[in-house]
């Protein structure tokens, strides 16, 4: 996220935060954001509130009773209306702290500049509290996937235990630990460490539950799981068949299972993928 507070007459850089590496002199986008807010005004009869450029969303909000334009930028799939309330918590914030000098410099904001550098903090304060709310978020998302998995792994394990004949059973759980193996040994899952805490036993079966989120990234710990379920199924369907496969998973309740989450799984993306897999055999 990166800040400017412009005089929007003047166009005058009175704040300007960075929480995005930019290599751009915060003094010549602030002349070139006031002008551009302008020419939007003469050009197009209407104020401009969000635009996408430079690979950023931008949000513009004019305060005319204070001369301030206040501009906000962010990656693009930042949503705009979240970008637009932050923005305006800035906004509401800095008017409440500095409308007095406001009026006291003669409804202007001439003068020494400094005077708005503590400001700065108070910006850092609500981005962190910003940056930690998108983490729970996050974090609660990864739980919820994690469970996903744990709970079809765990039907799995209920078919291998409870509908199959001792000989297939260890043909399968043989097969899938061999797989398994071949799977942790490929480049892209050896080098992360924290795989690790995906384990398999053929006692305990999979344990997918300890892995840490801060240490990780989301996505190849999704692509390592699905990487895993996915061969399970292939072992399943080269040992039992097809037809006996969608058999085992309707008794199971692994259909059910799919239908009665499936708001869940497409929040978390992954309806596509367990509708393929299990569904499309």
């Amino acid at each position: 996220m990166i800040i400017w507070i412009l005089d929007s007459d003047s166009g005058i850089k009175l704040l300007y935060k960075s929480f995005l590496k930019t290599d751009a002199d915060a003094d010549i986008v602030s002349g070139f954001l006031s002008a551009f807010y302008h020419f939007s005004l003469v050009e197009f009869k209407q104020s401009l509130e969000s635009i996408e450029m430079g690979g950023l969303r931008w949000i513009y909000i004019l305060e005319p009773d204070y001369n301030l334009l206040f501009v906000a930028a962010d990656v693009k799939n930042m949503k705009t209306e979240i970008l637009m309330g932050r923005l305006n918590v800035i906004r509401n914030k800095f008017l409440e702290k500095y409308e007095k000098v406001w009026e006291k410099r003669g409804k202007s904001w001439d003068g020494d500049l400094n005077i708005f550098v503590p400001f700065v903090e108070e910006i850092e304060d609500y981005y962190n509290q910003w940056s930690q709310i998108e983490n729970i978020s996050q974090m609660a998302d990864f739980f919820d996937v994690l469970g996903v998995f744990q709970q079809i792994l765990i039907n799995i394990r209920n078919i291998i235990d409870h509908r199959m004949y001792s000989k297939s059973q260890g043909i399968i759980l043989n097969t899938i630990q061999e797989e398994f193996d071949k799977i942790t040994k490929l480049d892209k899952y050896k080098d992360n460490p924290e795989l690790k805490n995906i384990s398999l036993t053929k006692e305990s079966w999979f344990n997918i539950i300890d892995i840490n989120l801060i240490k990780n990234r989301k996505e190849i710990i999704i692509d390592y799981l699905k990487k895993i379920l996915r061969m399970i199924i292939e072992v399943l369907k080269s040992e039992k068949g097809k037809y006996t496969c969608l058999k085992y998973f309707s008794k199971e309740k692994i259909f059910a299972y799919i239908y009665n989450n499936m708001k869940l799984l497409k929040d978390l993306g992954l309806d596509l993928f367990f509708l393929d897999l299990f569904l499309m055999l």
